[in-house]
């Protein structure tokens, strides 16, 4: 009987440490979100340049503003690539974690239900003894049972955070590509549809 417990306080420390990984997968992602809040801000600063130059040239963008426009363009193409790698490690980062507690649950239901005690073969000096240990048993489950619902449900907000985060982002990254283009003139314009439309 002890046997049972024990294993499930191993898959329970095992579990724990899968969780551990998992929150180390999603560190490395907050780390590549904040670089690209970090390209994202040198961007805006470039933009807010380039507009402080076509207000002292009129308006009138110079061929050397067009080039890094294009530059830009293309960079922000790949941030935005990123951005949709991102995600998707996050949606199946998600989709793992919830499966993993959807399996521990699974497994801890299915060990509680074995680990029931025959009461009427247990002689009576020994009964107090076993409801005791047991009854420590089970509250040690309990707590583990309710530390990975608190992991969970923090891992669940944090994952949230970074989704609300990458949408922004998105939004953002969409707006530059918006300035971008309305800065180019009318044949870097068609340049770019074009390049949209073949990649």
């Amino acid at each position: 009987m002890s046997l049972t417990i024990q294993q499930i306080i191993t898959d329970a420390k095992r579990l724990a440490s899968r969780l551990k990984d998992r929150d180390v997968v999603a560190d490395v992602l907050l780390n590549e979100t904040h670089a690209i809040n970090k390209k994202i801000d040198a961007m805006k600063q470039f933009q807010e340049e380039v507009e402080q130059l076509n207000e002292v040239a009129h308006q009138k963008p110079h061929s050397q503003l067009i080039a890094n426009i294009q530059r830009e363009n293309r960079h922000l193409r790949e941030i935005q690539q990123e951005n949709r790698e991102l995600r998707a490690a996050l949606e199946d980062y998600q989709t793992t974690l919830e499966h993993v507690m959807t399996k521990y649950r699974e497994h801890t239901t299915e060990q509680i239900y074995k680990s029931r005690i025959n009461f009427k073969a247990i002689q009576d000096q020994k009964y107090n003894e076993v409801i005791r240990q047991q009854a420590e048993k089970i509250q040690e489950m309990a707590a583990i049972m309710d530390k990975a619902a608190l992991i969970d449900e923090d891992r669940a907000s944090r994952e949230q955070e970074i989704v609300t985060m990458l949408k922004a982002e998105n939004q953002g990254l969409r707006e530059m590509l918006e300035i971008s283009r309305k800065y180019g003139n009318s044949k870097t314009e068609d340049k770019l549809v074009q390049t949209e439309s073949s990649s």
